[in-house]
């Protein structure tokens, strides 16, 4: 080949890579995948909006390809998503965020080899977006989930181990760990995690279970234990999904309840009123209708806001928020029978002070003492247990004392007494408290574990 086709040779091959880069760049995509909005749980004024956005779309704009992707993907529409995330790549945008939110649309898919792909696209060019200095690390967390979902250990462990300083890929890491037969390299794991997070739940009995593993029975009970009077639970959900929660509240009616809520704060009560109500008639949810009950309540309208409660009860069942409105309305209403009914009823379903308080006050007001005195000791019972859960010991044996001198017939209270000295180390009084439990109830059987435990204990 002669030197003048060589150069004809290069400037044919340079004109077809620009015209197959202009190509990608400006030719008008496909058609978006249609959606099915008769199908979709989304509701009429969302879905106007994202018809709108559609019809606004500039197709040579990554950015309004993102914006359009975000949305899509914060209302479940997933391969409506992933095909903006295509065309924002086809338009080699400067902001590559993209990738990692394109990478969680194919994991949600059940995509996990074309959601690897992008994450390791996102790790290869070594991003900080989204998720700033952890998004690498997030990347080799996802990565790991994948690989556990395939049923592939060892390389779920691998990437695993790549991401260090995200607690749940630790968790995730000790757990198969366990699982392998290497709990004692796990127990190094979980005590990171404790060390920081003392009060998670699965931290705390994923401990339990590594001691167990290793033969150590007592430490294996206090973890136990430990995870017993704990609330804190470990975070599932990916850092992004803030952004979608917030994407969620500046569109459709849930903006119009997000403003009526911003509006109440503000004391502005009446204009609250009418954008809670604008967003019940959009469309119904039981938060909704609670919160525009509790408005009606504020402002002076107690049969309003039983009818709404109501229609609550019919839809989806009671709550312990929607009888409390209930039992609120009814006093205002002049009805305390009714109060106590559901207020009772509520407590059944969740047991709160506040709850036992206004029962406590219905039997003040009806010159009973000796009920008052009883749900005033259930309502420091609660308050106790409440503290006692968050492993506040100490506040916890407060309202526990404070409960049994109120009324002692309360085999629960004095259970969690006499579990709250025990774990202060009054021991004296911790058999004092199981042992008035089990004269009111022989057969609570945690009392009577405990009972014999701490007998056990002392014949060692």
């Amino acid at each position: 080949m002669t030197r003048l086709q060589k150069l004809l040779v290069a400037a044919i091959a340079l004109e077809l890579a620009g015209l197959c880069f202009w190509w990608r760049r400006y030719s008008r995509p496909g058609a978006l995948p249609p959606v099915d909005w008769s199908a979709c749980m989304i509701e009429d004024t969302v879905a106007s909006e994202i018809r709108g956005m559609e019809s606004r779309l500039q197709f040579n704009d990554p950015s309004g390809w993102a914006e359009l992707g975000a949305t899509y993907r914060a209302f479940g529409l997933f391969p409506q998503a992933e095909y903006c995330y295509r065309q924002v790549d086809k338009l080699s945008p400067k902001d590559r965020s993209y990738l990692y939110y394109w990478a969680e649309c194919a994991d949600l898919m059940g995509r996990t080899r074309a959601a690897t792909k992008r994450y390791r696209q996102v790790i290869d060019a070594k991003l900080s977006v989204p998720l700033g200095l952890q998004t690498i690390q997030y990347c080799w967390l996802n990565i790991g989930q994948d690989r556990l979902r395939e049923e592939n250990v060892p390389a779920a462990m691998d990437a695993l181990r790549q991401a260090p300083d995200i607690p749940k890929a630790k968790f995730l890491l000790a757990r198969v760990l366990i699982r392998s037969g290497r709990a004692k390299e796990a127990i190094a794991l979980l005590d990171d995690l404790l060390r920081d997070s003392p009060g998670v739940i699965e931290y705390n009995q994923m401990k339990s279970w590594a001691e167990d593993e290793l033969g150590d029975q007592d430490a294996a009970q206090e973890f136990y234990e430990r995870s017993l009077r704990s609330r804190q639970e470990l975070s599932k959900s990916d850092p992004t999904y803030q952004e979608v929660l917030e994407r969620r509240k500046s569109m459709g009616s849930q903006s119009w309840h997000e403003k009526s809520l911003q509006l109440e704060t503000q004391g502005k009560l009446q204009d609250a009123l009418e954008w809670s109500r604008k967003a019940v008639q959009a469309f119904w949810a039981e938060d909704r209708a609670q919160e525009l009950a509790r408005l009606e309540l504020l402002t002076g309208h107690p049969k309003e806001a039983i009818a709404l409660a109501e229609e609550c009860v019919n839809r989806v069942g009671a709550s312990a928020k929607t009888l409390d409105i209930i039992g609120v309305a009814s006093v205002q209403l002049g009805d305390r029978a009714r109060a106590q009914r559901v207020w009772e009823q509520a407590i059944e379903l969740e047991p709160t002070p506040n709850l036992y308080g206004k029962l406590a006050e219905l039997r003040r007001l009806a010159d009973d003492a000796l009920g008052a005195a009883r749900y005033r000791s259930l309502e420091q019972y609660q308050t106790g247990k409440d503290a006692w859960l968050n492993n506040d010991l100490t506040a916890a044996r407060e309202h526990l004392e404070k409960a049994v001198a109120l009324y002692d017939g309360h085999p629960h209270t004095w259970f969690y007494l006499g579990e709250t000295r025990r774990f202060l180390g009054d021991i004296p009084g911790a058999k004092a408290a199981y042992r008035r439990c089990l004269q009111i109830n022989p057969d609570h059987g945690r009392a009577l574990r405990a009972w014999e435990r701490l007998n056990q204990e002392s014949r060692k």
